[in-house]
C-alpha cells in the first residue's frame, strides 16, 4: 500500500505516514489507531512489533474500512457483493449497470482470494443466464469476478459489457488491439472479432476476470 493510499484510508496527512515510517516523529494515539485499523493490526503492534493476544470478540470478527465500505471478516470468511437481480448473460445478454444496482452479500473463504491475489473489495458475484457458455457455465450459476483484472489473457473467461449487454465470454488478443470473443457453446454461438476501432464503436468493455463459478442442482 502506498503512503498516499494509507493516509487517505486512515484519514491522516501523508506527512504523518512518512514521519512514522522513517521514525522521525510520533503521532497521536488516535492517528496511530486509525493507521492500525487500516492495516488490520493493533497500535501496540505498530509500536512494539509484538502482537497482543486478542479477546474473544476480536477473534470472531475483524472489520476493514475501505472507501467507506465496511467489509466484515469472520475467521477465514469474508463477505463480497452479489447482484441477484442483474444476470450476467451467458446467452443473449441482460442489460444493466452492474455496480449501480442494489446488492446482497455472499460469504466466501478468504483463502480463495489470497491464493489468486484478488483483493476482497474488488471481488463481486453475479448469477449467470443463458447457455452460450455451456457446458462450462450453466444458467443460474453463481460466477465470481475480479474487477481489477481487465487485461485480456488468451483463453480466460471474462465478464464483459458489449453494446450494453452483459455476458461471459472467453477472450483472445488479436493484432493491433483487436479481440476475439468466444463462446464455449460455439455450435450455437459463433465467435465474434472486433478491431480496435470496433471495440470503441460497439462500446465493448471488460468488467473483470471470471475466476470461479458455482453450480447447484435442482431436484
Amino acid at each position: 500500500m502506498s503512503q498516499p493510499e494509507l493516509a487517505k484510508r486512515a484519514k491522516v496527512g501523508q506527512s504523518t505516514i512518512s514521519d512514522l515510517e522513517n521514525d522521525k516523529k510520533s503521532t497521536s494515539a488516535k492517528n496511530m489507531e486509525a493507521v492500525a485499523q487500516v492495516l488490520g493490526t493493533s497500535s501496540s503492534y505498530l509500536l512494539t512489533g509484538k502482537q497482543e493476544s486478542k479477546g474473544a470478540i476480536d477473534q470472531i470478527v475483524e472489520h476493514v474500512n475501505n472507501n467507506d465500505e465496511i467489509i466484515y471478516q469472520v475467521n477465514n470468511l469474508v463477505k463480497i457483493r452479489y447482484y441477484p437481480n442483474l444476470p450476467v448473460s451467458c446467452g443473449s445478454g441482460a442489460f444493466g449497470e452492474a455496480l449501480d444496482e442494489d446488492y446482497e452479500e455472499l460469504t466466501i473463504n478468504s483463502n480463495s482470494l489470497k491464493d489468486r491475489h484478488i483483493h476482497q473489495q474488488y471481488c463481486v458475484a453475479f448469477p449467470a443466464s443463458g447457455d452460450s457458455m455451456l457446458p462450462t457455465i450453466k444458467d443460474k450459476d453463481t460466477v465470481y469476478v475480479d474487477l481489477e483484472r481487465t487485461t485480456v489473457r488468451d483463453g480466460k473467461v471474462f465478464a464483459i459489457c458489449h453494446g450494453g449487454l452483459f455476458k461471459f465470454k472467453r477472450l483472445y488478443n488479436l493484432p493491433l488491439g483487436g479481440v476475439r470473443i468466444v463462446s464455449d457453446n460455439a455450435a450455437e454461438f459463433p465467435e465474434e472479432r472486433l478491431t480496435a476501432q470496433e471495440i470503441i464503436d460497439q462500446q465493448f468493455e471488460i468488467i473483470g476476470w471470471a475466476w470461479s463459478w458455482q453450480s447447484m442442482e435442482s431436484w
